[in-house]
C-alpha cells in the first residue's frame, strides 16, 4: 500500500521539483542508486556541479558494485555505499533495515544542505526525504524517456539527458556534456602488469564482452566467436573476454567456439580494473552494457548489437563516428545476424582505420590517485 501511494505520487508529480535556497550549497549528496551504464551517463552532472560550486563538498550514495565509478572521479570528495534492496539481484548483498536506519542516521549528522536525487525510482525519493536535507532537486522518469517535439524530431532523448536535466533544475550551466571517468594509479598499473604477464603488452587488443544485464539483451556468444575470428585474423589483434559472474555461461560459450586463442579476464575484476583495462583497447565489441558506455567514455570505438533496448536512448555516448551500433529490427538479439555486424564494420571507414592503425593511447583519460 505505501508503494502504491508513492508511486502514485512520483507519477502524478511535474518533470522535476526543486527547492533551492539564495546562498551556494557547503554539501551536496547525490543518490544515485542504479547500475553501471546509469552511472557512467551521470557523470556530466558531477564535472558540471563542482564547476559551477568549486568550495562544495560533493558526496555520491551508490551500490557498492560500481562505487569505482564516482569513487575515482575528480570531481566527487566522498562515495558512500548502500545496498538497496529495490534494485539488486535476490543473489546480492542487501541493505536490511537496520542498516538503512543507520545509514540515515549518519546522512543527517552531516549537515548536507543540497540533495540531487538522480534517478526515478520511488524509494530512492524516500531515502533523501528521511536524510532531511532541505534543499532537493529529483526528476520523473518519464521525463528521461519522453519523446522530444516535433520541432526537434520524434527520436527518443538519450538517458544522458537525465543529468542535463538535473543540472537544469538546479540552474547550473551546462559546460561539460561528456561522461568522463577517473582512473586509479594503481588500476592502471594492474592492467600493465596483467597484459605484460600474458605477453599483451603493447599489443593491438580487441575486447569481446559477451554478457549484459538482462538474457533478453545477450547476442549469442558464438556469434561474438565468429565476428571475433573475422576481426583478429584480418587485423592481428589479440582477444581478451571480460565479463563478470554473471556473465560466465556468454564467456564460457565464446571462449569454446572461438577458433582463435583469446585470453579471459578475471570475472572478480573491481570496476576500477574493468575500466583501466578497457582503455587499453583498440575495439569492444559487446552488448549494450555497462562496459559499452564505460568505453565510450574512455574514447574507445565500440561495436555494441542492440535488440529490445533502444540505440536512440542507450547508444555509445559521446557519440563518435567510429562507433558502430547494429540493431534488431524486431527487438530480438538473435535477428542480427554475424554477417550484418561484419558488413556494418566493413562500412564503416573511421572503425575501419582505427583497427588498421597501431594501437594509440593518446587520449588521456582523467586520472585520480586514491
Amino acid at each position: 500500500m505505501v508503494w502504491r501511494a508513492v508511486r502514485g505520487v512520483h507519477e502524478a508529480s511535474r518533470p522535476y521539483s526543486a527547492h533551492s535556497s539564495s546562498r551556494d550549497p557547503d554539501r551536496v549528496l547525490c543518490v544515485c542508486l542504479s547500475h553501471l551504464g546509469d552511472l557512467v551517463l551521470l557523470t556530466p552532472l558531477f564535472r558540471n556541479l563542482r564547476l559551477r560550486f568549486p568550495l562544495a563538498y560533493i558526496a555520491a550514495l551508490c551500490k557498492s558494485a560500481v562505487a569505482d565509478i564516482p569513487r575515482t572521479h575528480p570531481a566527487v570528495d566522498e562515495v558512500i555505499t548502500y545496498e538497496a534492496r529495490w534494485i539488486v539481484k535476490p543473489t546480492s548483498p542487501r541493505a536490511g533495515f537496520l542498516h538503512t536506519a543507520k545509514l540515515i542516521r549518519e546522512l543527517r549528522a552531516q549537515s548536507y544542505d543540497l540533495l540531487v536525487v538522480c534517478y526515478d525510482h520511488p524509494m530512492d525519493r524516500i531515502l533523501g526525504l528521511c536524510t532531511g536535507i532541505p534543499a532537493k532537486v529529483s526528476l520523473d522518469g518519464g521525463e528521461a524517456q519522453q519523446r522530444k517535439s516535433a520541432a526537434e524530431g520524434t527520436h527518443l532523448r538519450h538517458r544522458i539527458e537525465h543529468a542535463f536535466d538535473l543540472l537544469r533544475a538546479l540552474e547550473v550551466p551546462i559546460v561539460d556534456t561528456f561522461p568522463s571517468i577517473g582512473l586509479a594509479a594503481a588500476d592502471l598499473a594492474w592492467a600493465e602488469e596483467w597484459l605484460q604477464e600474458r605477453g599483451l603488452a603493447g599489443s593491438h587488443l580487441l575486447g569481446i564482452h559477451p554478457g549484459a544485464g538482462g538474457l533478453q539483451k545477450r547476442w549469442p556468444a558464438e556469434r561474438f566467436a565468429r565476428v571475433a575470428e573475422y576481426l583478429a585474423t584480418k587485423f592481428a589483434c589479440k582477444i581478451v573476454a571480460t565479463g563478470s559472474a554473471i556473465d560466465a555461461e556468454a564467456l564460457q560459450i565464446f571462449l569454446r567456439n572461438a577458433r582463435i586463442d583469446a585470453i579471459q579476464a578475471p570475472m572478480t575484476l573491481s570496476v576500477g580494473r574493468l575500466c583501466a583495462l578497457i582503455r587499453r583497447f583498440a575495439v569492444l565489441l559487446c552488448n549494450d552494457c555497462g562496459p559499452m558506455h564505460i568505453a565510450a567514455a574512455l574514447h574507445v570505438p565500440v561495436v555494441a548489437i542492440f535488440g529490445p533496448s533502444s540505440p536512440e536512448l542507450w547508444g555509445p555516448c559521446p557519440a563518435d563516428p567510429r562507433h558502430v551500433v547494429v540493431a534488431a529490427s524486431d527487438g530480438r538479439m538473435e535477428s542480427v545476424t554475424v554477417g550484418q555486424v561484419v558488413d556494418a564494420i566493413a562500412e564503416s571507414p573511421q572503425l575501419m582505420h582505427k583497427l588498421s592503425a597501431d594501437l594509440g593511447l593518446a587520449l588521456k583519460p582523467l586520472e585520480k590517485n586514491k
